[in-house]
């Protein structure tokens, strides 16, 4: 578990905010913790009496979807849950885990925030047994978006960010 001190929790409130979004941070004052900050629980899509959505299937849009993201960088729990099914979501960011070129506890601080329980092995494992995700194909495609990353416009990245003047 991480800690901060007051005093630091005080004067960069923003980033702890942001770490807390990962896993339980406390909050030593003189020495001992005095709080703990901890992120909120994951919300239920569905509202009492009313059976949860069924997961979306996987395609190869959701498929690419997921690899964007994964190649993206951004780990934020909330960019991930509009991305798509939180427990599939889970399920790879805890595949992702064991992936060189991946932060190991960040990624499996993720999968926790995402569908609570996923890191356990059993869990992992019935997780791998139904998936829809493929991680021969998965990984692969990750790590050749990660040696090729796909230009933004290929018109303004040839010109300096200004559109070619039109021809007359």
């Amino acid at each position: 578990m991480q800690t901060v001190r007051a005093t630091d929790l005080k004067n960069h409130l923003g980033e702890v905010l942001a770490r807390v979004a990962f896993g339980p941070v406390a909050i030593r004052r003189h020495g001992r913790v005095v709080a703990l900050l901890v992120p909120p629980p994951a919300e239920k899509s569905h509202g009492p009496g009313r059976q949860p959505a069924r997961a979306p299937r996987w395609n190869r849009r959701a498929e690419e979807r997921v690899v964007r993201l994964c190649a993206s960088g951004d780990f934020r729990p909330s960019r991930w849950l509009r991305a798509g099914d939180a427990r599939t979501l889970a399920g790879v960011a805890t595949m992702l885990a064991s992936e060189t070129g991946f932060d190991r506890a960040r990624m499996l601080a993720l999968a926790e925030r995402l569908h609570p329980g996923m890191t356990q092995p059993a869990a992992f494992g019935r997780w791998l047994a139904h998936a829809p995700v493929q991680a021969a194909r998965l990984l692969p495609m990750l790590a050749a978006r990660a040696r090729n990353p796909p230009a933004r416009d290929s018109i303004t990245a040839n010109h300096g960010g200004k559109k070619p003047a039109a021809a007359a």
